[in-house]
């Protein structure tokens, strides 16, 4: 019984740990401010979903761009899927693209010339910790 409890007691630790460590990541705090815009800028906030945060690796000229993937009620009380991307090499303007060429894909976003959250781009995701960061900074419920 002592043996789970010391279990319990590291594992809680290392949770701890490894959260305050996420909330220190500069991109997941970026990103997490980047995602209260775009929560506060849908019909319906209450509604958004987010469903994943994406950094890139370098590119040639050793920028990275932060991908969003989200959804939110339409007009018509469906949800409605859209991407949005800060593009490092255009010094990270924050592009929202709310058509998918209807096989889920996202011209200027992952298909195109200009696509840098293309699978083979993605270095790494930090969904979980944006997730838990944003909330706090959404201005608008309703």
């Amino acid at each position: 019984m002592d043996a789970m409890k010391d279990f319990l007691l590291v594992f809680t630790v290392l949770a701890v740990l490894t959260g305050a460590a996420s909330a220190q990541d500069p991109a997941a705090q970026h990103a997490a401010a980047t995602v209260a815009h775009l929560h506060d800028s849908m019909l319906d906030p209450a509604s958004f979903v987010l469903d994943g945060v994406f950094i890139t690796k370098a590119n040639k000229r050793g920028n990275v761009s932060t991908c969003y993937v989200f959804r939110s009620h339409n007009t018509l009380g469906g949800y409605a899927s859209g991407r949005a991307v800060e593009d490092g090499d255009d010094h990270n303007r924050l592009s929202v693209l709310n058509h998918d060429d209807g096989a889920g894909k996202y011209q200027g976003y992952d298909v195109g010339w200009i696509a840098p959250c293309k699978d083979k781009n993605i270095d790494r995701e930090i969904t979980a910790d944006v997730a838990a960061l944003a909330p706090s900074l959404y201005r608008k419920v309703k």
